[in-house]
């Protein structure tokens, strides 16, 4: 799966979060530590910080601290993901994106939460 989750991936992600204007303001307010990572353990999570909707850092391997959201999936999955046969909204709803955090806040920024997972096959 190319280097999907690596810390090269993981960079151009942030990169491209701050390039998207209408996620970055969508998620005015909003700050999290979020570990997206591979639902069998098999390899490495990445790890983005986010402050007041910006990606701000990035980490590989091993969380700076306890993430506050994490968002694991099967290699399939991911791929669905990635290249949009499956949305961010419905992969939480039918468990194919295991998912840890707030799901109050996941519902609150759900818009913006879509949008980052468009992202994730561009990166």
């Amino acid at each position: 799966m190319d280097d999907f989750l690596s810390a090269n991936w993981a960079e151009r992600y942030k990169d491209m979060w701050n390039r998207n204007e209408t996620l970055v303001s969508g998620l005015k307010g909003f700050s999290a530590l979020i570990e997206y990572g591979w639902e069998d353990g098999s390899r490495p999570s990445a790890f983005l910080e986010v402050q007041d909707g910006r990606a701000v850092g990035t980490a590989y391997g091993s969380a700076p601290r306890k993430p506050d959201f994490v968002m694991k999936a099967s290699p399939e999955n991911w791929q669905r993901l990635r290249d949009g046969s499956l949305s961010g909204r419905a992969a939480l709803l039918t468990k194919k994106l295991k998912f840890q955090g707030s799901m109050i806040t996941a519902m609150k920024y759900m818009g913006p939460f879509e949008q980052s997972i468009a992202l994730l096959g561009k990166a």
